[in-house]
């Protein structure tokens, strides 16, 4: 086993080290954490060399025995120096990282090393979602003491053996004799020697999600946030930092995420002194969370990604560390179905005779799975009624006839849900109004004409939980579509006292977790889809429950472009949701390659498209099924970016550098110029041959000549290119 935690008692650093990154840090005379370094896989430091800011100030305090002026004989300069877990009332103003406030109303927060251990495997949080503790991996445990109240923190550093990464994650143990409030709970920070970085994040909007912006680090706080109770359209919770010189394969770069789907944070906060922090957690904005006696608090666990080779090299290890160690192992390389989903085809319009026609014309389009979107249970016909009513209409489908006649022609059957939302127009509410979010005795918001459910309640949980296992149990469902609809407001629960209202986002997002748990447990063998309006929680707590995700609403091919583009930087194609649908800015054709370098599958009537249109879906369908082992496991390479140039191009090559797919589109019309696509990834050895010229060439020449792609080329020209080696 190879270590790769390693403590020196003599000058008391930590190093967690592997071939591909080293975390350094140590407890000085203070019994502080101040951070040293991550970067390379550095076998040793110099502590003077990286600690030292040649000045006095700061270096002094008042000796709280003497009231004589004592000096820091390390170089640690209170307010000034690298941390680890910066503290909160004191000198460092720098953004802390937990605030804790006691029955005295003191909120002043200082955690000092006291002890830890090394062991193998990682921390499991029993309430909340995590990566798995499976391979090499160690993880760091260290004991600190709040410097004048009786708490406690775990803060835990796991790194696996073949990951450029580190996990994060913290608990809070109270063992003053009263309560205490956490009002800030982050889940890592790290402090970075300079402020030269540009910062890349994902901000959006409904049908316009995780837009790629990039903008320079400066001085004072940048705050990345939701607090809209999921991740949400606005913002995802990720950010990458790049050194200003560093590209899309070359050079020094850092990613942050969060294994969580609700409120969070990611600040970004720039000293005087050109000094980097970085911190991640739930957002501190309606957060209050009382700490009885003797009880604990676990943070969501957060990730570093660490790259010496650009912005890819941290979308590769994303990519392999989300597949590998997160996802449920049942679906990372089981072949995912071609589905249609009937949403867009005939949205609540439908009965049974209806959908079985959709069936027999979802054999013809080579699909896999049938879907039956929104408009099934209750009395719902339109969007005002119904949500938490998950009983099938009998007046309007024949639900039991609708599956077995898709199974009979070898196709797979999928449901829809929303089950975190209920309309007051329903049976649920009617008979528990407490089982919806909100204070009674105010108005409350309405999106889409409902309410959320209050998963704060678990007398709410079990009801649902009840009434769709009864549907799932009685029905030979394949694929289950997991929708949430709106963001989450007024955030007041019936379920919990007065004082614990501060709480309310976080145990929301407990009790769906524990709800999605509960259910996915159950059904081992059926697929889950996350969906949030489409692509408002896209993030990695939900990957942990589901393995894919519908990426967006939004249909639209060039917008869908720009959307899967960005969406691939952060999350493996085998998560997202890419179908074909019937929006008629480009040819069926154009629209059906943009959709394969994900999950694909289509939104239309099938009787809507002619001859031509049907066989052009079709041709690109098959290119899929070929290569759908591609996008459960390639290492994906960003070769255009249509946020900076007029193209866009990804190429996905196997681990085995034997096969490759590569998407290319054209965005405005361009004439006749030297236009060649460079490719990466290949070996550069051996000869492939691609579907474009219909040629061979050695993968350097790939790598270092390209495709030529000198000609014209019109509005949105879209190519799908194999790549296979030649024998």
């Amino acid at each position: 086993m190879v270590i790769m935690i390693n403590f020196d008692r003599q000058r008391k650093t930590f190093c967690l080290r592997n071939r591909y990154l080293s975390y350094w840090f140590y407890v000085n005379e203070a019994n502080i954490l101040q951070h040293l370094f991550l970067g390379s896989p550095l076998a040793d430091i110099n502590l003077l060399a990286l600690t030292n800011l040649d000045t006095d100030w700061s270096r002094t305090y008042l000796d709280k025995n003497t009231n004589l002026e004592g000096s820091y004989q390390d170089a640690f300069y209170d307010g000034k120096s690298m941390m680890e877990i910066p503290g909160f009332g004191y000198a460092d103003k720098r953004g802390a990282s937990f605030i804790i406030e006691d029955s005295n109303k003191n909120v002043a927060t200082d955690f000092r090393y006291v002890s830890h251990r090394i062991y193998q495997g990682k921390p499991l949080l029993s309430q909340m979602p995590c990566f798995r503790d499976e391979g090499n991996v160690q993880t760091l445990e260290i004991t600190l003491q709040d410097l004048k109240r009786d708490i406690t923190l775990l803060a835990s550093y796991t790194i696996y053996e073949d990951y450029s990464l580190i996990l994060r994650n913290n608990q809070i143990i109270n063992n003053e004799e009263q309560p205490i409030i956490i009002r800030r709970a982050y889940s890592l920070n790290l402090d970075l020697p300079s402020k030269d970085y540009s910062l890349i994040h994902f901000p959006g909007d409904w049908c316009n999600e995780r837009r790629e912006v990039e903008e320079e680090i400066d001085y004072g706080l940048k705050r990345l946030y939701s607090n809209l109770g999921r991740s949400s359209h606005e913002e995802n919770p990720f950010a990458f930092i790049k050194e200003k010189d560093a590209g899309e394969y070359q050079g020094t770069c850092y990613a942050f995420s969060f294994v969580y789907s609700g409120n969070f944070a990611i600040d970004i906060n720039v000293d005087k002194l050109k000094m980097t922090r970085v911190q991640v957690g739930i957002n501190d904005e309606q957060f209050a969370w009382n700490l009885a006696s003797k009880q604990s608090f676990v943070t969501p666990e957060g990730l570093i990604v660490y790259s010496a080779k650009g912005i890819n090299g941290l979308t590769q290890t994303i990519h392999d560390i989300t597949r590998e160690k997160l996802i449920n192992k049942h679906f990372v390389n089981k072949d995912r179905p071609i589905m249609l989903n009937s949403w867009e085809g005939c949205y609540m319009d439908f009965n049974t005779e209806k959908i079985i026609r959709y069936i027999d014309d979802v054999v013809s389009m080579d699909a896999e799975l049938f879907v039956l979107d929104d408009g099934w249970f209750g009395q719902r016909n339109d969007d005002n009624t119904s949500l938490g009513d998950w009983t099938v209409n009998t007046q309007k489908i024949d639900l039991k006839r609708i599956i077995e006649h898709c199974h009979s022609l070898g196709l797979k059957f999928g449901l829809w849900f929303e089950p975190e939302m209920i309309n007051p127009q329903s049976d649920l509410f009617r008979h528990h109004p407490e089982f919806a979010l909100g204070d009674p005795k105010v108005n409350r918001s309405l999106s889409r004409h409902q309410l959320v459910l209050d998963t704060a309640n678990k007398a709410a949980i079990d009801n649902v939980y009840s009434q769709i296992i009864t549907i799932l149990d009685n029905y030979d469902i394949d694929y289950v579509k997991w929708d949430h609809n709106r963001n989450v407001a007024d955030a007041f629960s019936l379920a919990v006292s007065n004082y614990q209202q501060g709480e309310v986002y976080h145990r929301l997002m407990l009790g769906s977790y524990e709800l999605i748990n509960r259910i996915v447990t159950r059904y081992p063998n059926i697929l889950f889809e996350s969906c949030a309006s489409g692509g408002g929680r896209f993030d990695l707590g939900m990957l942990y429950y589901m393995p894919q995700v519908w990426t967006s609403d939004e249909m639209d091919p060039l917008q869908r472009l720009f959307i899967q583009y960005s969406t691939s930087r952060l999350y493996p194609l085998s998560t997202m949701g890419a179908h074909v649908g019937k929006h008629n800015t480009a040819i069926y054709s154009t629209k059906a390659k943009i959709s394969c370098l994900g999950i694909f599958g289509y939104e239309f009537d099938p009787k809507t498209l002619d001859a031509e249109q049907k066989k052009a879906v079709l041709d690109v369908a098959s290119v899929y099924k070929r290569n759908r082992n591609l996008i459960y496991s390639g290492d994906v390479y960003h070769l255009l970016t249509p946020y900076k140039q007029n193209y866009m191009s990804l190429l996905v090559v196997s681990k085995d550098k034997r096969q490759g797919l590569c998407l290319f589109s054209n965005l405005k019309k361009e004439n006749i110029e030297y236009r060649f696509l460079k490719l990466k990834g290949l070996d550069p050895q051996k000869k492939y041959f691609n579907s474009f010229d219909h040629q061979a060439y050695l993968g350097s020449y790939y790598m270092d000549v390209g495709i030529n792609l000198c000609k014209g080329l019109t509005f949105l020209e879209t190519y799908l290119i194999e790549i296979t080696i030649e024998e």
